[in-house]
């Protein structure tokens, strides 16, 4: 028996055609049958592209079930509902990243730290590293943040705010964030002065730990060297370190490289490279240690 459809190939398999009374049964050959399949898929899976979207953004309507041959194409009221309120939605998002392109925000500078006294500064960085060890860094950076002003950190080698350095960012007149770095630096004036007489014990853990990790460590990495020699700077510039004067901890804190640049090494180069500096510190601070003066407060 011949295919009902094509009367060229073999029956092979039987197809329903048509529904309700007009179904008909036919022996069809599988080629046939398989394009009898698709053609009822396409039918009762239409696609269309709905227009008038912004560039960029596009959407589909799927119909799903028998389509309606004597249909004059129009949708039904709930997909049409659905477009509009779709087109709605886009409308807003344009509106509203166009705003936000609109909306130029205040304008920020870098406050020169060169200006500032050298006791409370790192190159063109601030250092606050008292109001850090105190425990309140954070406060104040909200309090600048409300004034429309800003503390970047440096963030090297993993350590997050190394050293405790930052820049000014602020927005607004040069004599409001003059006057606002005054009370930065006296803040950070206090702080100094409450870990030498009230927080001894606070003051005291972050040098020795500094200074154990320089004797004994393995590996040090570039970001994690700047940390640690921020509080050692503090104990040299009150005259509490044997061995070490500030100028040269100094010298070194600005000489650090705090690029992540050793992040494009391998893993191997890197780890020769923390192995090394390793090395070098624990040989340059084995003679480091705290003096008469800072055991008589610290220990």
């Amino acid at each position: 028996m011949k295919c009902e459809l094509c009367h060229q190939a073999d029956a092979e398999t039987a197809i329903t055609r048509g529904e309700g009374d007009a179904a008909e049964e036919l022996y069809v050959c599988h080629a046939c049958a398989k394009a009898e399949r698709l053609n009822r898929q396409k039918k009762s899976q239409r696609t269309r592209k709905v227009t008038g979207l912004p560039p960029g953004m596009s959407m589909s309507i799927t119909r799903i079930g028998p389509a309606d041959e004597n249909s004059d194409g129009e949708e039904p009221p709930f997909i049409g509902a659905i477009m509009n309120a779709f087109q709605d939605m886009v409308s807003d998002i344009e509106k509203a990243r166009q705003a936000s392109k609109d909306e130029k925000g205040p304008d920020y500078h870098d406050f020169p730290a060169s200006r500032v006294d050298a006791a409370y500064r790192i190159g063109n960085r601030l250092h606050l590293e008292a109001l850090h060890l105190i425990g309140e860094l954070e406060a104040v950076k909200r309090a600048l943040h409300a004034l429309k002003m800003d503390l970047v950190g440096v963030n090297a080698d993993g350590i997050r705010e190394a050293g405790h350095v930052y820049t000014l960012r602020y927005s607004g007149s040069s004599e409001q964030v003059k006057r606002v770095v005054e009370d930065l630096l006296r803040e950070e004036r206090n702080a100094r002065v409450r870990l030498f007489e009230e927080l001894p014990r606070v003051f005291g853990d972050s040098l020795c730990r500094a200074l154990a990790v320089m004797k004994n460590c393995r590996l040090l990495s570039p970001g994690e060297y700047f940390d640690l020699l921020s509080p050692l700077r503090l104990a040299a510039k009150e005259e509490m370190l044997d061995g070490i004067d500030a100028e040269e901890i100094e010298r070194r804190l600005v000489e650090t490289d705090l690029t992540s640049a050793e992040d494009k090494l391998e893993q191997a180069e890197r780890d020769r490279a923390d192995a090394e500096r390793a090395d070098e510190m624990n040989a340059r601070f084995e003679d480091v240690v705290l003096n008469e003066r800072a055991e008589e407060k610290f220990l």
